[in-house]
């Protein structure tokens, strides 16, 4: 009781001590098992957590809780379909728990089982219609289906039941897949006004993370200028939950002279095979190896240690929670602190709020301005920036040399797959576009029609999409209004591919690689090159789509990079129908694109900027 106590008020590491205390009495009880298995969880030790869990199941088999907890804790881990076993365990012993639906809901969301994972919300609520969590879950599920009015229907359900963070989900709501251009304007203009009435109504958050769950993700993908809104968000969330400005006790005095290396943690959800850990791992593994640094990962999930095979430093675990995870981060003593990304999952953006070293930078993995007071620096690159580019920040803009990446060459398959093996037409010319759904947008489908107006020969690419579901049938939905019949047969989604070999094989039976704007390519260029397959670009008003642009000018490939939409689409057509052309390219690239490969000079830019801070 005593550790139940503690666990609620959040002293966990005492939670932990009393519970162990209780099982050295009494170590056969299954329900003290179950006790220490959260605890541990709380305080992100989810091998340990996972075991506790087991050990009370291996007492009493029929324990609900525990396989609950033991599912909560193997979601965690990333284990997903565990977890989902697990719950459906506990709801052959408890079939009316509100609680167990609702677990079982969100782990069949994180598997894409949309559908699946609605059933089980109305489960939830068949068993308990007050259950707020059920509600705030149902509505997320139906915005992942693209049915916003069922979304706002069930957040104004949990609003009635006193949860005031429906209030923001609602005002904020953005579609995941854009309508057309005057739909995306309207959703982004009602987004607004929902902003402006959080804002007059100062609508309180006690614990964001916990309450909202989300940042502004898919706001980043309209082309438009983000800053004033960025800005605007941020403002709302400090002034309704001030404790967002934590400041770690360190960095409210001078630096210790005592202390000749500077320590420097780089934090992100996203420490394994990811996007993220592409770019940005072995510049933080070259920082780590040089004497000036004390580099610290830092990550509320585990980090792959095959991808940080040589890193030499400190790896930092932080719990799914803001207050614990503030406290570890601000015993660090960090000088400086990098955001790989930050706006693509809550965690990483309300902790960039709090001061929690001297200096507060951020990388470009998700490539926006965050809008944050306390982050200090956006660090970007020279080569991918328009002149006007520092209106786009509310960070410090820095503009490094260099694009801030390092990419192992990709290892190009024994054997590559037909177009046959993988479903596509011999005979026609291929445009892929290898992108996820959210950046295909409604600008872009000019270029779409317009390739297949003039090369009736032709077919579009693309893939669908794991992480939304619905979001083929959103965006066909869409083509419908925007492309004529008659040409919208000749696009074509392909599955997703797990498998980079497989990838690999698609991204090289294609005769151009289009890439979209305004939210263009990113680590899908590696693959794109170390194939040689060639990339028809257009530079966008901001960085985000710019990165194509500035990876051709980097391999000297000025013929891929249009002006407009009508030399876009023609660009690409002339690609793909000229052989001789498409050869002489891919050559080009081949003998170019080592500069993008194995090169370590973005560590020393990085460097060379963390010492001018010193200074």
């Amino acid at each position: 009781n005593l550790g139940n106590a503690l666990r609620g008020l959040g002293q966990f590491d005492d939670a932990v001590a009393s519970y162990r205390r209780a099982l050295a009495i009494n170590p056969d009880s299954s329900i003290m098992h179950s006790n220490l298995g959260n605890a541990l969880r709380d305080l992100g030790q989810l091998d340990d957590a996972v075991a506790s869990c087991r050990r009370a199941l291996a007492i009493n088999p029929d324990f609900a809780d525990a396989h609950s907890n033991l599912g909560n804790a193997l979601r965690d881990l990333g284990h997903v379909d565990a977890a989902v076993a697990s719950y459906r365990q506990a709801l052959l012993v408890s079939p009316d728990s509100a609680d167990l639906h609702c677990n079982l809901g969100n782990a069949l969301r994180d598997l894409g089982q949309v559908d699946d994972a609605i059933m089980s919300c109305r489960r939830a609520l068949t068993n308990n219609a007050a259950f707020i969590d059920a509600h705030r879950l149902l509505g997320s599920l139906y915005r992942a289906k693209g049915n916003l009015l069922d979304a706002k229907a069930s957040y104004r359900k949990a609003q009635g039941l006193g949860f005031d963070g429906a209030y923001v989900l609602d005002a904020l709501m953005l579609p995941s897949i854009m309508g057309t251009r005057k739909e995306m304007l309207e959703a982004r203009a009602e987004f607004e006004r929902g902003l402006e009435q959080l804002t007059s109504k100062a609508v309180p958050q006690k614990d964001p993370l916990r309450e909202i769950g989300e940042p502004n993700f898919y706001l980043a993908y309209h082309g438009l200028n983000d800053k004033d809104l960025q800005v605007k968000v941020a403002k709302y969330y400090e002034q309704a939950c001030p404790s967002l400005l934590f400041e770690a006790p360190h960095c409210k005095k001078a630096k210790s002279g005592t202390r000749t290396r500077t320590r420097v943690g780089f934090l992100s959800k996203f420490l394994y095979d990811h996007s993220v850990s592409r770019c940005f791992s072995k510049i933080i593994e070259i920082l780590s190896l040089r004497d000036q640094f004390e580099v610290v990962l830092i990550s509320d999930q585990p980090i792959d240690e095959k991808i940080y095979s040589a890193f030499v430093g400190k790896c930092v675990r932080i719990p799914q929670d803001l207050d614990r995870a503030r406290e570890i981060l601000a015993g660090l003593e960090l000088d400086i602190l990098v955001y790989l990304d930050i706006g693509m999952e809550p965690l990483s953006y309300f902790l960039a709020f709090a001061r929690l070293a001297r200096t507060q930078c951020v990388l470009g993995g998700h490539p926006v301005t965050t809008g944050i007071a306390n982050m200090d620096y956006f660090l970007s690159t020279v080569l991918m920036e328009p002149s006007e580019a520092e209106g786009h920040y509310s960070e410090q803009l820095v503009l490094l040399p260099r694009p801030m990446f390092f990419f192992a060459r990709p290892i190009v398959p024994a054997t590559l797959k037909t177009r046959a093996q993988l479903g596509l037409i011999e005979e026609r010319r291929i445009y892929m576009c290898p992108m996820r759904l959210q950046k295909i947008h409604p600008d872009f489908d000019e270029a779409i029609a317009r390739i297949l107006e003039i090369d009736s020969n032709g077919m579009v690419v693309m893939f669908e999409d794991i992480h939304l579901p619905f979001g083929k049938k959103s965006l066909l939905e869409r083509f419908e209004k925007t492309i004529s019949p008659d040409i919208l047969t000749r696009v074509i989604f392909l599955p997703w591919l797990k498998e980079q070999d497989d990838f690999f094989s698609a991204i090289s039976t294609a005769d151009v690689i289009l890439d979209p704007f305004h939210f263009g390519i990113g680590s899908t260029a590696m693959i794109t090159f170390a194939a040689g397959t060639p990339l028809v670009t257009k530079a966008g008003e901001f960085m985000r789509g710019r990165v194509g642009m500035g990876l051709c000018t980097m391999m000297d490939l000025p013929e891929c990079i249009a002006k407009n939409v009508e030399a876009y689409a023609q660009t690409a057509v002339q690609i793909a129908s000229n052989h001789a052309l498409r050869t002489s390219i891919t050559a080009k690239i081949r003998k170019n694109s080592d500069v993008l490969f194995e090169n370590s000079q973005p560590a020393d830019d990085l460097a060379n900027f963390f010492c001018s801070l010193a200074d």
